[in-house]
């Protein structure tokens, strides 16, 4: 993916300051992007896609289609799924590293925020999202 931001923001003549000031962040965290250090939220992918004129999946690297996206709400929400997946797998994968400290101070923040959310009225419905995270251990690691 960062190689394809880098030859877009060159494509369109843009340095990475330019497309950091475009974006609203920092130049540091394009720069980040193309080399494949961090990768953009949904939400700065799509005003990627906006800027570049090209589907996410093309400036992810899923795609080579280059032509202008066309977009459809089931197209949108099936992105957003994705990325919600991709940030809840990085997430598991980092709390499965934390010491006891670090897990209960994490699930004490998530308690607090579901019973905020739950308070303000504001909490999904709980069939809208199901799913299945699965963290194993690798046993050649040493």
């Amino acid at each position: 993916m960062g190689e394809r931001i880098k030859a877009l923001r060159k494509e369109y003549g843009m340095t990475q300051l330019a497309l950091a000031n475009a974006l609203g962040i920092t130049k540091g965290t394009v720069s980040t992007w193309e080399n494949n250090s961090r990768t953009p939220g949904f939400e700065t992918l799509s005003k990627l896609s906006d800027i570049f004129q090209r589907s996410i999946e093309y400036i992810m690297g899923k795609s080579d289609d280059a032509t202008p996206p066309v977009w459809d709400e089931s197209v949108m929400d099936e992105l957003a799924l994705s990325q919600v997946e991709d940030d809840l797998t990085e997430y598991a994968l980092k709390y499965a590293r934390l010491d006891q400290f670090g897990r209960e101070a994490v699930e004490a923040i998530i308690r607090a925020e579901y019973n905020r959310c739950r308070n303000q009225d504001e909490l999904a419905p709980a069939g809208k999202y199901f799913g299945r995270i699965s963290v194993r251990r690798d046993m050649n690691e040493e």
